[in-house]
């Protein structure tokens, strides 16, 4: 089977702190590692956000224009998710040479196609305008208060209830970077309607329940409709907006150009997401961009050539000691911070990410629970794999048909197989195998199956220490199931794997990286 993960583009005005890597990001690393250990063709592409307004903001601190803030953070965002081990094939930068034109002509051809069938009206919007600046306060320039709960909320979206509005039906309304009056005026621009139906469409792809209920809310509205121009200067430019606005920068226009570059990755397939490509195409977002990433796609790709998501995985929000990591607000913990300036690994901060329920619900994480998790899994890599690794006897072999270990496998792929992801669950299978057996006094046999159980189990989330054990057992390539398919004979090499008692993790040294 053939897959193709896009996680949301991020927008390039920062460094991803621990909320965002370990949302989508790390749900699509973690999905593709296991899908291909069993065997399937798994593609991540993705990219930054650069026609994002939010880029702007950069630029009143900095003195950078959009597009230096965009390169700055392009290239920042990608280290960082390469220092979380999540590995991508090929990571987006639609200004650059090698993509803008292309990029911008996917995005002018759904619109033309849209609005050539109907699909795609201009409407007439109240758009509010700075007094003292002339500038639509669209996206970062705007914040008020959520039109359905009330909460706090910037630019045209909730991160408590996931709603999506335009900025005329802010409570309160103010300008965000600026203390200027607003002033409204009517302007138009390109929309396209979204009908009941896509709630419908949306359950039969396997979207749990607590996910539907945003996108009912946001059908619930009179005119509720996708956005697909916006007043303003910084967006995708094309003559086919109206005067003085930019094409909206779609998720879903980004994951039909990624689609065409999967056509490049694989020779002879064409774009992933044409109806009969035969690949399974995985949105991953956070539940904030519930419309952007459930309804969009599902309005744009009627009347189309292509198909909306097969599947989509959402995360809830992440909060660092009882609030949401953000970026605007610099709260949390950033990616960069944990591995540059502590002595946490990329699997260790990987195993703590892990063992969040961000798919079930909002959840927070704190200084304790890192230290403490980070510790546990130290004690175990000393105390126990290193002595059964050290005891294992030459040409020792795994039995020939290892059920426990295949019934442990069968348990975890259940939960990292979309529709149904449960990081949460899929890392407890994997924690119960290395903790709660005593490998240490077993006969070789099993021995020699919990140890390949550690990198089969291991390679998705832990995918440094299941590889290098791997090749100190003697095997070829990467973890892969296949192997299960007879007796394996495990012959001790010296691939680097560190055993070592590593000094131990203190409060004191995620405190001093905390913002």
């Amino acid at each position: 089977m053939r897959w193709l993960l896009i996680p949301m583009q991020p927008t390039p005005n920062g460094r991803l702190h621990i909320g965002h890597g370990g949302g989508p990001y790390l749900r699509a690393d973690v999905i593709a590692r296991a899908l291909r250990r069993d065997g399937e063709h798994v593609e991540i592409i993705s990219g930054s956000d650069a026609y994002e307004n939010w880029v702007l903001a950069d630029g009143l601190a900095t003195g950078r224009t959009p597009e230096q803030t965009c390169a700055v953070y392009h290239a920042g965002i990608k280290s960082d998710l390469d220092r979380l081990g999540v590995e991508l094939n090929l990571w987006v930068d639609p200004l650059s040479a090698e993509h803008n034109s292309g990029y911008v002509h996917v995005q002018e051809r759904l619109l033309s196609t849209l609005s050539d069938s109907g699909r795609a009206e201009l409407f007439t919007e109240r758009v509010p305008l700075g007094v003292e600046s002339g500038r639509p306060l669209m996206g970062v320039w705007i914040a008020g208060e959520c039109p359905n709960c009330g909460a706090a909320a910037g630019g045209n979206s909730c991160t408590a209830c996931s709603d999506s509005f335009s900025p005329d039906l802010l409570r309160n309304p103010r300008s965000r970077l600026t203390n200027e009056q607003i002033t409204w005026v009517d302007r138009p621009n390109w929309f396209a309607p979204a009908p009941r139906a896509v709630l419908e469409a949306l359950a039969a792809t396997g979207l749990p329940g607590q996910f539907q209920v945003p996108v009912q809310t946001f059908l619930d509205r009179k005119g509720a409709r996708i956005r697909l121009s916006l007043p303003g200067e910084w967006g995708v430019p094309s003559s086919l907006a109206p005067t003085d606005s930019v094409l909206s920068n779609t998720y879903y226009g980004y994951s039909v150009y990624c689609g065409q570059l999967y056509s490049d990755l694989r020779s002879g397939v064409g774009n992933a997401l044409d109806r009969d490509s035969g690949v399974t195409v995985v949105g991953l977002f956070g539940s904030d961009n519930s419309i952007a990433g459930l309804v969009a796609p599902q309005v744009l790709a009627v009347g189309t050539a292509f198909k909306a998501f097969d599947h989509t995985v959402i995360n809830h929000m992440l909060h660092f000691e009882g609030r949401k990591c953000s970026t605007s607000q610099q709260h949390g913990i950033w990616i960069e911070d944990v591995i540059d300036k502590t002595n946490v690994s990329s699997d260790e901060l990987r195993y703590c990410l892990t063992q969040i329920p961000l798919d079930r619900n909002v959840s927070d994480i704190d200084t304790g629970r890192i230290v403490t998790t980070v510790n546990r899994l130290r004690v175990w890599r000393t105390a126990t794999l290193g002595p059964v690794l050290e005891a294992l006897k030459p040409g020792a072999s795994t039995p020939t048909a290892p059920v426990e270990l295949r019934a442990a496998l069968e348990r975890q792929q259940q939960y990292l197989r979309p529709p149904v992801v449960d990081l949460v669950d899929a890392t407890d299978v994997l924690t119960d195998w290395m903790f709660k057996r005593d490998p240490q006094h077993c006969e070789t046999e099993a021995v020699a199956e919990w140890l390949l159980g550690v990198a089969l189990l291991g390679a998705p989330i832990l995918p440094i220490l299941a590889g290098q054990l791997w090749t100190e057992l003697g095997l070829p390539g990467v973890p892969s199931r296949s192997v299960l398919n007879h007796a394996v004979q495990l012959s001790r090499t010296s691939a680097g794997l560190d055993l070592r008692m590593h000094t131990p993790l203190n409060a004191e040294d995620i405190a001093g990286i905390a913002r």
